[in-house]
């Protein structure tokens, strides 16, 4: 239960319990538990959603964006904040070394904000094309791939930055805990979409690795901000994926009813 509260804490704005202390060693053994609170999050998002859309209250697309906007507000912006300054490094920098000086100002670059604005329109647009049988399911489940997706590149890429600070303690991610998180996500993915959306944690999977290996090109490793990067990114992936295959079942039930 520890280590779930101090995943918790980590990731997200609640504080169940004040006295606990979010170390470097504290993070890395609480990594198994991440797809965890990526299920506490959606759980409310997809409640939100469900009490306003369901009931009436407000039409589809603004429950949409609603829920949106609770899942960033729950994550304190953590992993846009990443992502942003994961792009403007990318961007800007010509070396590793200027790319993760780059990274590392607080301030956002224009380049940011614009992948920024598309990263929340598409990723707005894919769940609205969701059919309604399946949104509050995928608002459900992509928060839970989404924090997934660091603990798996935790374990394929070095930290990219000298030094021992919290970010640096997902280099130590070990194959336990990858397993763990694993079995959580493929778990909870079967339970809500099905037996078939293990072909889309799997796909998710290999985009992660292939997303790791080019950090290690760019960067020389993964830092604090690539892991939010990745986890936006991984969110957004499994999305359009789940949307892509239900348009398949689609028109393939169309084409041989």
């Amino acid at each position: 239960m520890e280590r779930f509260l101090t995943a918790l804490q980590f990731l997200t704005v609640f504080r169940v319990k004040k006295d606990i202390e979010v170390t470097g060693e504290s993070l890395a053994y609480s990594m198994a538990y991440f797809p965890l609170v990526g299920a506490l999050q959606g759980l409310i998002l997809a409640a939100v959603y469900s009490l306003l859309s369901d009931t009436g209250l407000l039409q589809e697309s603004v429950s949409v964006a609603i829920a949106l906007l609770v899942l960033v507000i729950t994550n304190g912006a953590l992993h846009l904040d990443g992502f942003a300054d994961t792009v403007d490094g990318l961007a800007g920098g010509r070396t590793p070394q200027e790319r993760l000086r780059i990274m590392r100002d607080s301030s956002v670059g224009a380049v940011g904000v614009v992948f920024l604005v598309f990263l929340l329109l598409i990723k707005y647009l894919a769940i609205q094309e969701v059919p309604d049988e399946y949104r509050a399911r995928i608002f459900f489940i992509f928060p839970v791939i989404g924090r997934w997706a660091p603990v798996l590149m935790a374990y394929l890429a070095p930290y990219a930055r000298t030094g021992d600070g919290l970010g640096a303690s997902f280099a130590s991610n070990s194959r336990a805990t990858l397993i763990k998180a694993t079995v959580i996500t493929c778990i909870l993915s079967a339970f809500v979409l099905g037996a078939l959306s293990l072909v889309l944690v799997g796909l998710t999977g290999v985009c992660v690795y292939l997303f790791t290996g080019f950090f290690k090109r760019r960067l020389g490793g993964v830092t604090g901000d690539v892991f939010g990067f990745q986890a936006e990114a991984a969110e957004l992936l499994f999305v359009i994926m789940a949307l892509a295959m239900m348009n398949i079942f689609a028109i393939y039930s169309e084409l041989y009813a």
